[in-house]
């Protein structure tokens, strides 16, 4: 279950793969519309020295329309953590990362952090859509680390 923190939301899951494997299914960028819940298309636009995506253009079926922006990723290898940010598009802001702790060699705790803040006439803001807007991210957290999961487990014992 999301928990909330400081306007964002944070879940764990265990996943069974090595950490390894499901990095390998997140830095795919360009498989996600097969795989992902709501990505239509992604483009990856930059890549760091070791090929991997910095800078991966989005764009999401959120329902009602359409929705496109770039996020940025950094890559903390050390602390076993992939950070993203917002660069631009149809929101505000997005703050997330991955954390990742192996439980063993084919088990791996995934912790996923996320918080956005999306682009609203004046008129739209107020408590009422902020809470759908919250019961929106909490889906979306879900289907997240839910494919993630599929995925990864997929990988691994493919």
């Amino acid at each position: 279950m999301a928990s909330e923190t400081k306007g964002g939301l944070k879940e764990t899951i265990v996943i069974n793969a090595p950490s390894e494997t499901i990095k390998k299914a997140l830095l795919d960028f360009e498989s996600y519309p097969n795989w992902m819940s709501g990505v239509v298309e992604t483009k990856v636009t930059s890549r760091d020295k070791k090929g991997r995506g910095t800078r991966v253009k989005y764009t999401v079926d959120a329902v009602l329309a359409k929705i496109s922006y770039v996020l940025k990723y950094s890559y903390k290898d050390k602390e076993n953590r992939i950070d993203i940010s917002y660069v631009e598009g149809d929101l505000d802001d997005v703050e997330a990362y991955y954390e990742f702790a192996p439980l063993s060699k084919d088990r791996t705790e995934v912790t996923y952090y996320y918080k956005v803040s999306y682009s609203l006439p004046k008129a739209l803001r107020g408590p009422i859509v902020g809470r759908l807007l919250k019961q929106v991210d909490k889906r979306v957290m879900k289907a997240a680390l839910g494919d993630l999961k599929k995925r990864a487990e997929e990988l691994a014992s493919s």
